[in-house]
This record gives structure tokens, sequence and C-alpha cells, in this order.
């Protein structure tokens, strides 16, 4: 379920926060391995690119996982994308694989 603010920001916003964030590690590892396949980097997303992205992700989502699944938002990919790129070239530029 979610908690009292979660209901809150959807009752104002029309959005459910869940498709905001990943939820468990086989949403993020789905990310990862699409991050790979399609070769996302975040200086190259348009906001078209986004939203195709996140079609795709939620379908493939939806086939791995079922229909009860919160779909994400592009926000969800683009936070996600945001997050790791610095980490994976720290990670690079250490040699630290």
């Amino acid at each position: 379920g979610q908690t009292r603010s979660q209901r809150l920001f959807s009752i104002s916003t029309g959005i459910d926060p869940r498709s905001l964030t990943f939820q468990n590690s086989d949403e993020f590892y789905l990310f990862m391995e699409m991050r790979a396949e399609f070769k996302w980097l975040s200086y190259q997303m348009t906001s078209k690119r986004w939203v195709l992205a996140t079609e795709e992700y939620n379908r493939r989502l939806i086939k791995k996982k079922g229909q009860s699944v919160v779909q994400k938002n592009p926000q969800a990919l683009l936070r996600a994308l945001g997050d790791i790129e610095p980490k994976l070239m720290s990670k690079i530029t250490k040699n630290d694989y």
C-alpha cells in the first residue's frame, strides 16, 4: 500500500508516486539491461526518446511481472539514468570493474 504522503501526492497530482521510482531489483535490472541494449546516454535523450523508452520499458515490465505492476513514468527512467551514469563513469576512470 501507499503511505499517507504518497496518497496525498497521488490525489493532488494524479500521479502514482510508485511510478516515479523503481520499487525492486527486478525493475532496476530491467532498466540496466535496456540501458545497455539501447545505449541510453542522458545527453542523447530527448523528451520523445524518454517517452518511447518508457513505453518499451513498461511493455517489458508487464510481460515479465504481469498486469498488476505500476507502470513507470518517464521521470523514473530519467532519474535512474542520472543516478547511474556518474557511478559508472567513476568506476571506468578508476578502472574499478
